[in-house]
Formats: structure tokens, C-alpha cells, sequence
């Protein structure tokens, strides 16, 4: 019989822990009988399409999780970002729990109400996943050598390429995909293309995503008078295709672990440009993106890539041949499995 493992996160969309979650109850199929547990919301259509059983919640509460923990009766508990573990931590005393860190915040790495609140947490965690060394390296998961563990997210590329051929009846320039949260700064996304506008007015512009800034960005764009140049798209099931039909991939987080659409978007050959933040050049390097230390640094990259053929196809081929190295599913695929079977002995 297959040990059952519930994948716990807070959120009821699609994003990048999402879609890593997706992808190891996808992967270890044949080993393992997975559920995934949230709240209610988007996810729900994501996870019917992909054959996934879903658990819903109202709340992300730790009695709901005892509730479900009852009558769903894992073996395992995997949770996916810092309030999914602090809860799932105080949820039971029986069952093994890992915590699996998608993220780099700042707040990590000091000394806060935050990290102290984790820490305690992470006590009583049997293992702890994180996507970077970096993450492990500038906080207090240093304390924990035998527990914690490095294992690089990884993406589909055929499954990728293959969503990615659906219609799509518009071409852009740039595109943005992401949460529209003070995290991923959407709006110095805006602001560093109100600035190439200035110099290629005909710029066309995506952002696929969902979030409570949403209507702030909206606002934003008309108060600009950007419209014409920028589309928001909102939540897209599949973004894709819209990628695909992107020149460049542009990402403004203020902190990230290892950016699943950063790796999609070189899945896709697409040339990106990214801010210098800890661990990205473990990502990219200079032979698919530009990293950025400057608003000025982001406009001038992006004006290069849309104005150099040859310089715009030598990071698009370097782009595909970073995500062919990134996707090591095999090994992905037994790194996990060992963190899985030393926590079930």
C-alpha cells in the first residue's frame, strides 16, 4: 500500500509553490497516493484538470487541519511556506511534518517576531526543504545542518512547451507574470516600462497575474495613460501561451528562493531580465538574462534585447539551454524521495 502524503498550502491560487506542489504529487505518482489541501478558490479548476485530489478548507486553521488530518489519515504532512508549517507544526503530534521553503524573505534573516515565531516551529519539523542554499546560508536554518536541505525546483519543459501552443491572438514585447503583491513590486514593473515607452512608444506589454494590487495597478496604468501600451490580464490558468508570444520575461521581486516562472519563461527560450537578488546568479547567468541593480539598468537591458537580433537570439538560445540544465527531473525526482523515505523509516 502507498504511503499517503497531504501537500498543505495557505493560498487558493496558482503560483510558484503552487505549481512545485502540483509538480512533486505529479512526479511521485507512482509511489506515493498525494492530496493536496487549501483553501477553496482558483486552484480548485487547476487541480480537477490536473486529476489531483483536492482538500478543501475555509480557512488555513489548525482545526481544520486536525479535522482533515482524521479523516484523511496521511502518513506524511508536507507544507508548503511559513504559515502551512507553523500550522501544520501545532496541528499534530503524531504525524512527520516537512517544511518545504519556496521563499527568501528578509524578515528571515534576523533576529524577529517572524523568525522567532518559525524557529519554534521548525523544532518540531522533521525535515526542512529549501530551494536555495542561499535561504539556509543567511538565516538561522544553518542551525539545523542535518535537517534542513537544498533541493532546486524544477519545471516540465514538454509539458510547458506543449500548454504553451494554444491560442494566442496577440504578440508582446514584455511580459510579466506573478502575483500582484508588494513582494513581486509590480508597480516599478509599470514604472520601468512608462520609462522604455518613453523611448519605443509602441511597446507592448502583458502582466498575467492575481493579487490585492491588481486594481492599484490598474489605476495606475490609466492614470499614465499607459493603456495602449499595457495589458493586464488578471489570473490566467495557463500563461503560457502568452508567454510564448512574448519577446522577454521581466521579473521585479523585491526577494525570491527559486522563481518557477523564471524558470518557465527559459523553458520557453525567453531572454530575461531579473533584479540582483541573493542566489539568482545559482539561476541565470550572462548567457540568458541581464541582472539588474537599477531601475536604469532594467530599462537600458530591455531597450537592447528589442533593438539587437543578435543579441536578443544568443540569450534566447543560452535561455533554453540554462532550463535543459535546471530540470533535472530524475534527480529531482530521487533527491525528494529520500527526503520522504528517511522521514517514514
Amino acid at each position: 500500500m502507498k504511503k499517503r502524503i497531504l501537500h498543505v498550502l495557505s493560498s487558493n491560487d496558482l503560483a510558484g509553490a503552487e505549481n512545485v506542489a502540483i509538480g512533486i504529487i505529479t512526479t511521485l505518482s507512482d509511489s506515493y497516493e498525494s492530496a493536496y489541501a487549501s483553501p477553496s478558490g482558483l486552484i480548485e479548476d487547476v487541480l480537477q484538470n490536473r486529476g489531483i485530489e483536492h482538500v478543501e478548507m475555509k480557512q488555513l486553521s489548525i482545526r481544520q487541519l486536525r479535522k482533515i488530518i482524521r479523516e484523511w489519515k496521511p502518513d506524511l504532512i508536507h507544507a508548503h511556506d511559513f504559515t502551512a508549517t507553523i500550522k501544520c507544526s501545532l496541528a499534530t503530534f503524531t504525524i512527520p511534518v516537512i517544511s518545504h521553503i519556496h521563499q527568501n524573505p528578509h524578515w528571515l534573516q534576523s533576529v524577529n517576531k517572524y523568525s522567532i515565531v518559525f524557529f519554534l516551529a521548525c523544532l518540531k519539523i522533521q525535515k526542512i526543504v529549501v530551494v536555495s542554499p542561499i535561504i539556509k546560508e543567511t538565516s538561522f536554518l544553518n542551525r539545523f545542518p542535518s535537517r534542513c536541505i537544498s533541493i532546486k525546483n524544477i519545471v516540465d519543459i514538454n509539458a510547458i512547451k506543449k500548454n504553451a501552443l494554444l491560442v494566442e491572438d496577440k504578440d508582446f514585447d514584455i511580459a510579466f507574470i506573478g502575483r500582484y503583491e508588494d513582494i513581486k513590486n509590480p508597480l516599478r514593473f509599470i514604472g520601468i516600462c512608462e520609462k522604455v515607452i518613453e523611448i519605443i512608444p509602441n511597446l507592448r506589454v502583458v502582466m498575467l497575474g492575481g493579487g490585492s494590487l491588481e486594481q492599484v495597478c490598474q489605476k495606475v496604468i490609466l492614470q499614465r495613460n499607459l493603456q495602449k501600451n499595457i495589458e493586464i490580464r488578471g489570473f490566467q490558468m495557463n500563461p503560457y501561451p502568452a508567454l510564448l508570444h512574448s519577446k522577454v520575461f521581466v521579473m521585479t521581486s523585491k526577494s525570491e528562493g527559486l522563481p518557477m516562472v523564471l524558470m518557465e519563461a527559459l523553458a520557453l527560450s525567453k531572454p530575461v531580465i531579473v533584479p540582483l537578488l541573493p542566489g539568482i546568479d545559482n539561476i541565470v547567468d550572462d548567457s540568458c538574462s541581464y541582472i539588474c541593480e537599477n531601475d536604469f539598468e532594467f530599462v537600458e537591458a530591455i531597450i537592447i534585447l528589442l533593438n539587437s537580433v543578435k543579441e536578443y537570439q544568443r540569450l534566447k538560445n543560452g535561455a533554453y539551454q540554462r532550463a535543459e540544465e535546471l530540470s533535472d527531473i530524475a534527480q529531482f525526482k530521487y533527491q525528494l524521495g529520500q527526503v520522504y523515505s528517511s522521514v517514514l523509516q
